[in-house]
């Protein structure tokens, strides 16, 4: 029987570490609060190294537990992050994992109600192992990019297994940790994750200090943060609630990416 918190296994030192998440990483202009431009990623890499905080894979969650540990982790997997990883991963240490909807792996994001107005492309499967070269870890974001919370028991098992598969074929390696989409999550799917073969998955709520590691909550960047938000969330500053509030509209309003897709039956 799983509790409330989706396992009796807490994180051990979840609570310590800190794992950012980002989505779209492009220069030019983006439709929705996604983005986060190159140029900024930099300021914020060096703004942490400035703060003597360091990188750490997800992976390393498991025995790290200093609180200067900073994780990253982008959603969605899009194409353009081969622009600017291996620079960050060169350059500043980085050692992120990639979250991917296997559905359209090399296909335009056409599950997100932005690509009306621009398309953005995925990673291909020659992209994926290109950067799973430079020590990229990958991890599943579900087949469809689906809201789990949403599937009946048959399509729910096909969207943890079949991803992982797809993604161990294109890897040659295991593929153990999933983001689950838009963040959504239940004690039933954190069950179902962990017989899939899952032991991370992360969310996009605010991270607590009993966080599972079968759901560990994130610290999401979008286009409207700042280095002075982003620190009150890194550093749980006095305007920490104001950001976790402002994050939880955010991700509610990514829901809308779901009424588009029923619109649309996409």
């Amino acid at each position: 029987m799983w509790p409330d918190r989706f396992d009796s296994s807490p994180s051990n030192g979840s609570q310590h570490s800190i794992i950012l998440t980002f989505h779209k990483v492009q220069p030019q202009f983006s439709f929705g609060a996604t983005n986060f431009s190159p140029k900024r990623m930099e300021q914020l890499c060096r703004w942490l190294a400035s703060r003597q905080y360091f990188f750490v894979s997800l992976d390393e969650l498991h025995v790290n537990r200093d609180n200067k540990a900073v994780t990253v982790t982008f959603d969605d997997g899009y194409a353009h992050l081969m622009d600017i990883l291996q620079l960050l991963v060169e350059t500043y240490g980085l050692k992120p994992t990639v979250f991917i909807p296997t559905e359209y792996i090399g296909k335009p994001n056409s599950w997100d109600y932005s690509s009306v107005f621009r398309k953005t492309y995925h990673l291909d499967a020659y992209q994926i192992r290109e950067l799973s070269r430079l020590g990229i870890q990958f991890g599943s974001h579900g087949h469809s990019h689906t809201d789990l919370t949403r599937c009946d028991h048959e399509r729910l098992t096909r969207e943890l297994k079949q991803s992982k598969s797809i993604l161990e074929d294109i890897l040659g390696s295991k593929v153990d940790c999933i983001s689950y989409p838009f963040g959504n999550t239940n004690r039933d799917i954190c069950r179902r994750a962990t017989e899939a073969g899952y032991t991370i998955g992360v969310t996009m709520t605010f991270p607590r200090p009993d966080d599972p590691f079968i759901s560990l909550g994130r610290l999401p960047v979008y286009g409207y943060d700042t280095l002075f938000s982003i620190g009150q969330k890194i550093e749980h500053g006095p305007m920490y609630p104001v950001e976790r509030m402002k994050s939880r509209i955010t991700n509610y309003l990514s829901g809308g990416n779901s009424w588009y897709r029923r619109l649309t039956r996409r």
